[in-house]
């Protein structure tokens, strides 16, 4: 039986229960067009105020992984919140019916999840992300429906996602009530996954979990881990488990502003310019690429003044001596002939010999060497302290602490080439496997 608000709105069957009241199939007779329709029993006027302007601020809020409320109001009995009409089914309805696999459940549940930032940014949080409350349409995405009521801790944020693909993969519409029965229940369910995907996503799940992941980092962790597919697909050098892939993907993305010479066009002949201006281009060139980027500089004319100055002196030292003793036997020739005997008995001081230019010394003593910072020795199951370290002790060190790691290239006041900010912090408990996050200083 039909049932009618106004002289606008017409209601059919119902569609599905929210944790408000339930939703229905209508129709909006004066704009002609098909619409949901959330009927929400009235308990009192000051319920009924309150609801409305819950309803008000979260219709300023339009993004197409959520329903869109296009009118609210109240009736004698009812409040209702019109909702744009959708193609597909309530997820409920077909959890045991679909045909989603591995990559294709983590691509929905990390493009909800770039939803649920962007509704954050419009002060839009605390909503239920389970399947109760969730729409699937007809090409497998993933729409919240009840955005405005606030849903349960396990139900919400990071932890509500990570609840959603368990109950998506599994075909359960319950929760796991601990991470043992999660990863039980999940693991063999994750079909199309690689097992690197497997373990870095148990990995996240943990730490979901224990509470540790906030859900910008769960969205970001869930896109390096779909990557991790076309990673071990590719045709490169196998990649260690403690390397994580993960990490020169995240090296990749941080260089990938910097034109390689291979992808350069052909430079065009020059005049010849002074020797100061290519060394300032190339130096310029140099400091904008990445420590992964810079090759050896080759020597500058500068760095060969030094030899070619020693060089030199040895040179006119010898000349010197050869003429010198040439001066000398042409004295001692002189002398010898029988018509000077002057000569002989005062020879010319000119004649003389001169002693030997000196020899340049050598200093031989070796420099005092630095001294050498010993970094810290990794904890099992502890997160390593990274700050102050450079970026290859960093990397060492967090292999040896059995942990997954990426880094970002920022600039800082701190030391250039050091660590100044690490993710999460020293000292805190960490599992093997689990990925921490560090900053490494570019300089002012």
């Amino acid at each position: 039986m039909e049932q009618r608000i106004g002289e606008r709105y017409v209601l059919f069957e119902p569609v599905h229960p929210l944790a408000d009241g339930v939703m229905y199939a209508g129709k909006d007779l004066s704009l002609h067009r098909d619409v949901f329709l959330l009927m929400v029993e009235k308990t009192g006027d000051d319920f009924a105020s309150d609801y409305l302007r819950v309803l008000g601020q979260a219709a300023q809020f339009s993004d197409e992984r959520f329903f869109h409320i296009l009118n609210a109001g109240v009736t004698d009995h009812h409040l209702y919140a019109v909702l744009t009409a959708q193609k597909g089914n309530p997820l409920i309805a077909r959890l045991g019916r679909h045909q989603m696999r591995g990559n294709e459940v983590l691509a929905a549940i990390f493009e909800l999840g770039k939803g649920m930032q962007e509704a954050m940014e419009e002060q839009i949080s605390g909503y239920s992300v389970t399947a109760e409350n969730m729409w699937l349409t007809e090409h497998n995405q993933l729409k919240v429906m009840n955005y405005w009521s606030p849903g349960k801790l396990v139900q919400r944020g990071s932890l509500g996602l990570c609840t959603l693909l368990y109950q998506i993969c599994t075909h359960s519409r319950q929760a796991p009530s601990n991470f043992e029965q999660y990863q039980s229940n999940l693991v063999p369910s994750l079909d199309g996954l690689t097992s690197a995907q497997k373990e870095a996503f148990l990995a996240l799940a943990r730490r979901v979990f224990r509470e540790e992941v906030s859900l910008s980092s769960f969205t970001f962790n869930l896109r390096e881990i779909i990557a991790l597919e076309k990673i071990e697909t590719a045709p490169r050098e196998k990649i260690s488990y403690a390397a994580a892939p993960i990490v020169e993907r995240e090296a990749s993305s941080a260089r990938e502003h910097v034109p390689s010479e291979e992808n350069m066009p052909p430079r065009r002949s020059a005049p010849a310019a002074p020797p100061a201006e290519p060394l300032r281009e190339e130096a310029a060139a140099v400091r904008t690429r990445s420590p992964q980027q810079r090759t050896p500089v080759k020597e500058r004319p500068e760095e060969e003044a030094p030899k070619n100055r020693i060089a030199l002196r040895r040179t006119i030292w010898v000349l010197g001596t050869a003429a010198v003793l040439l001066l000398a036997i042409a004295g001692f020739m002189y002398l010898g002939l029988p018509d000077a005997p002057d000569q002989q008995a005062n020879p010319n001081p000119a004649a003389t010999p001169a002693p030997p230019a000196p020899s340049p010394t050598v200093n031989t003593t070796s420099p005092t060497p630095a001294p050498t910072v010993t970094p810290p020795e990794a904890v099992a199951g502890e997160v390593p302290n990274l700050v102050g370290l450079s970026q290859s002790a960093a990397e060492k060190l967090a292999v040896e602490a059995g942990m997954r790691y990426k880094f970002f290239l920022e600039p800082s006041d701190q030391e250039k080439g050091k660590v100044f900010r690490q993710e999460p912090g020293p000292n805190t408990p960490a599992a093997k496997g689990d990925t921490i996050t560090f900053w490494v200083s570019k300089g002012i």
